[in-house]
């Protein structure tokens, strides 16, 4: 009786969630993907569908100046694919921008994690935590043992160990430093925006499953919890989205951490560049455009080459909405930190995804998709996007972060008298 109704309260829960169609799923992958997966991923689709072709850098002025291929594709009925500014993607060419000095250095899983725990702004005892957590995490991502354990080994408090774990499992990759299968997928769930009832049937199934998920058995499982074999897949869908190794992207020797977007100084101010190295220039084959306003073709090559079309467009448009999207946002990152790029870490302000979403016009689930996982170069090194956001606590002159309240207490406690040092009241008087 339980199954049944768990049954109906999903099917109910998915039937009134957005129907999503394949060509936004691929808009919302794109958005998402880091610069080197998003590469692959063109490339990938290059060699898929003749349609769209890479620019040869002698046609591309030529082929921007053709209004008779522009005037044959306004011709064909692409209302809901088509704007002019999306039948092409040509990426920046920056040459007074020195790439070369933005060589990414490689790294394995241990460096990649000790370097976020570096500039994580926690106390000398919490560091000296992470790293011995950092140290003792599996290839696969995973961390198994006791806080209690790690505790009488380095010998400091259990809270000290549980506060430097929290701070690891929201490092990059995400799902990292979990204890379990389950933690690591709900972990990176989270993270996607999804439906926080869709997580919880999730970690329902994650809880009594986990073999039958291991080896695809999905029969079974919608057998026993009386759901239609739709409804579970789309579950096991955004399971199958997660890492549930996340470790191993980093495993043997090293992988490279290729900024996704530079920020450059230049007289004073800084410019935001996104890395496109590597990127053709692509567009539409006109070819096939032209093909379509043949009267005596086949309905089934018709219907083949109207596909690929509006794949292609679907695909430059997205692109070209992402590269916008990425710009605007870090631009906007680069306004409220301003002072951060300049001075440094103690001038990082209060910063939430609402603030550049309000900014920006964006909504804070692109936002979110636009910095999760990605990389920044700047004047302080390679920086998750991420890490300029940071909590902040009301005071009577405004809002101050919480990185700056710490740095504040740690000096007051380095410099106060070892014979009668600050009580907890006193510090919060100062």
């Amino acid at each position: 009786m339980q199954n049944t109704k768990m049954g109906l309260t999903l099917e109910n829960k998915l039937s009134q969630k957005l129907m999503i169609t394949p060509q936004m799923k691929q808009s919302l992958n794109l958005l998402q993907m880091p610069v080197v997966e998003l590469l692959q991923e063109v490339n990938s689709i290059l060699e898929d569908n003749p349609v769209i072709e890479e620019m040869e850098s002698k046609q591309e002025e030529e082929y921007f100046e053709k209004d008779e291929f522009l005037e044959d594709l306004k011709k064909v009925e692409w209302d809901d694919y088509f704007q002019n500014d999306e039948w092409y993607y040509l990426p920046r060419d920056d040459e007074e921008v020195n790439f070369e000095k933005f060589v990414s250095s490689n790294e394995n899983l241990y460096e990649h994690l000790l370097f976020q725990l570096t500039i994580s702004d926690v106390s000398k005892e919490v560091k000296r935590a992470g790293e011995y957590i950092i140290g003792n995490i599996t290839e696969n991502g995973y961390f198994t043992l006791d806080p209690s354990v790690v505790a009488d080994e380095i010998n400091i408090g259990v809270d000290v160990v549980n506060e430097a774990l929290s701070v690891i499992r929201e490092f990059d990759p995400t799902g990292i430093a979990q204890t379990n299968l389950k933690d690591c997928i709900l972990k990176q769930l989270h993270s996607f925006d999804i439906n926080p009832n869709d997580i919880d049937f999730i970690a329902e199934i994650l809880d009594n499953y986990e073999e039958e998920i291991i080896i695809g058995d999905f029969n079974k499982v919608a057998e026993t919890l009386s759901i239609d074999m739709e409804s579970l897949e789309k579950l096991f869908g955004y399971i199958k989205m997660t890492d549930p190794k996340p470790g191993l992207k980093f495993s043997s020797a090293a992988r490279y951490v290729v900024p996704d977007v530079y920020i450059v100084e230049r007289d004073g101010f800084f410019d935001v560049v996104l890395n496109e190295e590597g990127f053709p220039p692509i567009k539409l084959n006109s070819y096939y455009v032209k093909l379509l306003k043949n009267d005596s073709l086949d309905s089934n090559t018709r219907e083949y080459v109207e596909e690929k079309v509006k794949n292609a467009l679907w695909l430059l448009k997205s692109l070209n909405q992402r590269k916008k999207a990425i710009q605007r946002v870090v631009e906007e990152i680069v306004k409220k930190q301003y002072d951060f790029l300049k001075k440094g870490k103690e001038f990082l302000k209060p910063l939430k995804l609402k603030d550049i979403a309000e900014a920006t016009g964006l909504h804070e689930s692109t936002v979110s998709r636009v910095t999760s996982g990605k990389y920044a170069m700047c004047t302080h090194g390679v920086l998750e996007l991420r890490s300029f956001f940071i909590k902040g606590i009301e005071s009577e002159n405004g809002e101050i972060s919480t990185m700056n309240i710490k740095m504040q207490i740690r000096e007051l406690t380095e410099n106060e008298p070892k014979e009668k040092p600050y009580s907890d009241q006193k510090i919060v008087e100062i």
